[in-house]
């Protein structure tokens, strides 16, 4: 992440990150200060979608981790079941997240 910082050292209304930089529980980077809709996406961990994709996810996978991992995995054949065993989360959360990539 930190060459994102680098290429916005500040958020939209001037306020310095990574002083008031912040990670929700959704994985958005947010500024502390405005605290309004200011969020910028956090990059996804390219490592813990290739480990989640092996079989091995870390612990907790941002839903932007899930999803960029559910969407491999079906494009390889896998069915809602295979790919929840793999990731550890439900076929539900499969299904959802498809649905979001496809809509």
């Amino acid at each position: 992440m930190a060459h994102w910082r680098a290429a916005r050292p500040t958020c939209r209304h001037g306020h310095p990150f990574p002083d008031n930089l912040r990670i929700d529980t959704r994985g958005w980077a947010v500024c502390r200060t405005c605290e309004r809709n200011t969020y910028t996406p956090a990059q996804p961990d390219e490592i813990a979608i290739e480990r989640a994709i092996a079989g091995d996810p870390p612990p907790r996978l941002t839903p932007r981790e899930r999803a960029a991992a559910i969407q491999q995995l079906s494009r390889h054949g896998y069915s809602a079941r295979q790919i929840a065993e793999r990731l550890r989360c439900t076929p539900r959360t499969v299904h959802r997240a498809r649905t979001r990539t496809t809509a």
